[in-house]
């Protein structure tokens, strides 16, 4: 029952950051900002980083492969990119006091890393030609704040969730 609790909130924000973010008017015409909303991944981070990090890793694979099937051109970059940025930020949090701060500071530092991953990967195949200097401008930035503003909002509940949630899935 409570792995379902997990799998259907992270699936709820899967939908959301891909039906519902691209309503809002954040690509007015005339500009270029791509704000790329990362909420499962910030979901997944804090499943990690207060609930089962095995379980953590699990669902990142399977949203990994599920956002490359539903929104992407090659099948694997973002699944390898998200598990092996979950790991790594995860890695890190184990060193560090988790409040409030450390959280969002993590979560900032494991989107750089995966929006940056996922670009190199990208860029050395071919899919993209963006310059580094236009993804930094216009595709980072505006990224990091929506997902910075995300984790601050979500850290409180989501934290005393998976907290509870974690006695009974097993570290």
């Amino acid at each position: 029952m409570k792995q379902s609790k997990i799998f259907i909130l992270l699936f709820l924000l899967f939908l959301i950051q891909g039906t519902v973010m691209p309503l809002f008017p954040f690509n007015r015409v005339g500009t270029n900002i791509q704000i790329v909303p990362e909420f499962v991944f910030i979901v997944l981070l804090m499943l990690t980083f207060f609930g089962s990090p095995n379980w953590g890793l699990k669902y990142a694979v399977l949203f990994g492969f599920l956002t490359d099937i539903v929104y992407a051109s090659v099948l694997g970059v973002y699944a390898f990119c998200l598990t092996l940025t979950v790991y790594l930020v995860y890695a890190i949090s184990k060193w560090v006091n988790m409040n409030i701060a450390m959280t969002v500071l993590l979560t900032v530092a494991g989107v750089c890393m995966l929006e940056f991953g996922v670009y190199v990967v990208y860029l050395m195949i071919g899919v993209t030609d963006q310059q580094f200097d236009l993804f930094l401008q216009f595709r980072l930035l505006p990224t990091i704040c929506l997902n910075a503003v995300f984790t601050m909002l979500i850290y409180y509940p989501f934290r005393r969730f998976f907290e509870k949630l974690s006695d009974g899935i097993g570290k």
